[in-house]
């Protein structure tokens, strides 16, 4: 039985993103089959770690609830110490959905497809870098593996969530990013940046 105050959806990323979009969505639908109102509160930083830490703490009393995803509990608690532990201090509910990662780049760059932007990127080693929803990111680490497998090289800028690193990209203060599909699909449908490749075995 659900009480009547509103329950708390926590979201690990800044407004703006894939994972944004998701649980506002999910939120939505909540809040019409519990009947009361459902808050997403974003707790962008730390890559999903900061929101990830307030909901192991938060009263174990079904009024918090927070979308996790790859990185608050999969490569986070894989590279570095976490002031929470992933498995027990949070009690799964359900698979929402998955989605591949896809990069892409500023439109501004003389680059078509994802042969030229290697090219590009070995004649250009100090023209490129790449933003980030923040270190040890699933948009983080993809890169990195990225550049090791390319043998490239591109700075890495990291942000508090993806929302902020779109705001750069657009602008040419980075030229690269690799978010999910699910976020970056509006900007390449707009035209507003360009996709390149997706990750995974198979066209999307």
């Amino acid at each position: 039985k659900v009480k009547a105050a509103a329950l708390v959806g926590s979201t690990p990323v800044a407004a703006g993103g894939g994972l944004d979009n998701i649980a506002r969505a999910v939120a939505e639908k909540l809040s019409r089959s519990l009947g009361q109102t459902v808050v997403v509160e974003n707790m962008g930083g730390g890559g999903g770690s900061i929101a990830s830490q307030a909901t192991a703490k938060a009263p174990a009393d079904g009024y918090t609830l927070m979308i996790a995803y790859v990185g608050t509990h999969g490569t986070n608690p894989a590279v570095r110490k976490l002031p929470y532990d992933a498995i027990k201090d949070f009690t799964p509910i359900g698979m929402i959905g998955a989605t591949p990662n896809v990069l892409i780049i500023n439109e501004e760059l003389p680059i078509k497809n994802f042969k030229e932007f290697i090219n590009y990127a070995k004649k250009n080693p100090s023209k490129l870098s790449y933003g980030s929803a923040g270190p040890g990111t699933l948009t983080h680490l993809g890169m990195e593996q990225l550049k090791l497998a390319a043998g490239i090289f591109m700075v890495h800028v990291p942000y508090r969530g993806v929302g902020p690193a779109y705001t750069d990209l657009l602008a040419g203060q980075t030229q690269a990013m690799l978010p999910t599909l699910f976020a970056a699909l509006p900007y390449i449908n707009s035209n507003r940046v360009r996709g390149l490749a997706i990750t995974g075995a198979k066209r999307s």
